[in-house]
């Protein structure tokens, strides 16, 4: 691929030349003419909004979690409490799978032994293989 001197690609119709144009009228009428398009200005508003409609929701969530959500069901406020009650909610070994029942289990390091298990940890008392 090619480029101009400008880094754009050529092959490309009217590539570039339209944020080259608006930077120079930009500096030309001293900031009277914008410098980004209006389908730039639109998305970041858009964006802006959206991100104070979330800021809003989880202030609103915090609020609320000693009560009811609040919100309506499905709408964003009410998802955010959702998530936030199931991170409360859930405990830290949620995936550990639950400790074995104590007893004698085979023994890693001794072949044909079995070792006391008492339900927490691994006692030194080891039976000797069956003849």
């Amino acid at each position: 691929m090619t480029t101009n001197l400008y880094g754009r690609n050529p092959d490309r119709r009217g590539a570039g030349r339209m944020g080259l144009i608006r930077k120079t009228l930009m500096l030309g009428t001293g900031g009277l003419v914008r410098g980004s398009s209006k389908k730039q200005r639109v998305a970041k508003a858009q964006l802006n909004e959206l991100r104070k409609q979330t800021r809003l929701a989880e202030s609103q969530a915090g609020a609320n979690d000693a009560q009811g959500s609040g919100y309506a069901p499905g709408t964003l406020g009410d998802r955010l409490h959702q998530r936030r009650q199931a991170k409360q909610a859930a405990p830290a070994s949620a995936g550990a799978p639950p400790a074995p029942e104590p007893g004698w289990y085979p023994a890693a390091q001794y072949p044909g032994h079995s070792q006391w298990w008492d339900g927490g940890r691994w006692t030194d008392a080891f039976n000797p293989p069956l003849p």
